[in-house]
């Protein structure tokens, strides 16, 4: 079986550039490879001829980015998607320089100082035949349901909501060999502070860092190759370790990446950043019920009531319920919940009492608290909020999203 030879260009401002990555690609036989002197500016219309006659660009960057994103973007105009194009970067490109070559239409950004081995690595990645994402299946009642945690500040609990809510969806599983009562998918999409791998002790995931820099969608390959799974049955989607900026994902792979959980789990737990970005709208739009976790202060109440607004803006039938963290439950609310209640249009509906020790167990075990803490009432809290939410989700129809 014969491989069909791939054509490629290095595009340098440099007269004898990166001579080690030369040699390995004249030597390797998949590759007709040649170099061209300039930078991707000068190249002018000759770049145009390059992208139609070559399957890949290699450029190296200049000092300022706007001007290789000015001719990315026309290199893109006249020639759409037929090369794949790689930016070689120096140490001086930001993160911030990288998302705008990104969104402008480079493919991806390397180091200058990748090593040959890496980028034959990275090129032959890029030169594969894309895998299609399989149909949707026609069925849409057989969609997952989607929750998202929100907080309304910092350390209030969110992720420890999320890791546990997640473990209890699964139901029960008697013996070891016994497989959960659902598939459930837990999803953390706060690229930069993102802390469930700490929660469950798993090695961060750098599939969402690599996603965001690589423009590419989500496809049911990428699922399977990406999610961690765990003995209790539950499947992980790790922040990574990389920073990234926030809104370096673009709505439309949120949107895929959804999609095709959805089709391969009953239940999508998403934990949210703390920031509000472009990408949370397909997020909303998908969501089944939002859990935003809150205290009762003063401060908490107003910024809650700040992404309530945000959040309801454009889905004004998202079902917002409030979970007061660090607060076991009153026999009377006091005035102060009175007027928190009134002030976000919605019942303080679900409590979750503090527990510092049985969370602490959990944590430093690396387990949820139905294995570290099982008879703690924060765990039963959280128990009774899952089967709460669970129910009234089985006679609930999916999002306008879903069913459209």
């Amino acid at each position: 079986m014969t491989t069909e030879t791939k054509s490629i260009v290095l595009i340098s401002k440099d007269s004898k550039p990166f001579p080690e990555i030369g040699a390995a690609l004249k030597a390797d036989q998949q590759y007709n490879y040649e170099e061209c002197s300039g930078t991707l500016t000068e190249m002018n219309g000759r770049a145009s001829v390059l992208a139609d006659t070559h399957d890949l660009i290699l450029f190296q960057t200049e000092t300022d980015t706007e001007i290789d994103v000015l001719a990315i973007k026309r290199l893109r105009e006249a020639n759409g998607e037929k090369a794949v194009i790689l930016a070689l970067s120096g140490a001086e490109t930001t993160l911030a320089d990288a998302q705008l070559l990104t969104r402008a239409g480079v493919d991806g950004v390397l180091a200058e100082t990748i090593s040959p081995d890496e980028l034959e690595a990275e090129i032959s990645k890029r030169l594969k035949p894309k895998i299609q994402l399989p149909a949707l299946m026609p069925d849409q009642g057989t969609l997952g349901k989607v929750i998202t945690i929100a907080q309304a500040r910092g350390g209030i609990g969110a992720t420890m909501l999320a890791v546990n809510f997640a473990d209890h969806l699964l139901g029960k599983v008697r013996r070891k060999q016994d497989k959960p009562d659902c598939r459930v998918a837990l999803v953390d999409l706060d690229l930069q502070f993102g802390s469930i791998s700490s929660f469950l002790d798993a090695k961060p995931n750098e599939a969402l860092y690599q996603l965001s820099m690589d423009g590419t969608e989500p496809d049911a390959t990428f699922l399977s190759q990406s999610m961690e799974h765990f003995p209790n049955g539950l499947s992980v989607l790790a922040a990574p370790s990389k920073l990234a900026p926030l809104d370096a994902l673009k709505p439309q792979q949120v949107s895929k990446l959804l999609q095709v959980l959805q089709h391969e789990y009953d239940y999508v737990v998403v934990d949210l950043p703390h920031a509000l970005v472009e990408w949370l709208a397909p997020v909303l739009e998908a969501t089944d019920r939002m859990l935003l976790v809150l205290d009762s202060t003063v401060p908490a109440v107003q910024k809650a009531r700040q992404l309530i607004d945000f959040y309801t803006e454009d889905n004004l039938t998202l079902q917002i319920d409030l979970v007061v963290s660090h607060e076991k439950k009153p026999l009377i609310q006091g005035r102060h919940h009175t007027e928190a209640a009134k002030a976000l249009e919605r019942p303080l509906r679900h409590w979750l009492p503090p527990h510092p020790k049985a969370a602490r167990e959990a944590v430093d075990r690396g387990v949820p608290l139905s294995k570290a803490a099982r008879s703690s009432s924060l765990n039963k809290a959280v128990k009774r909020l899952v089967t709460t939410i669970k129910a009234e989700l089985a006679q609930a129809p999916h999002s306008a999203q879903q069913v459209q």
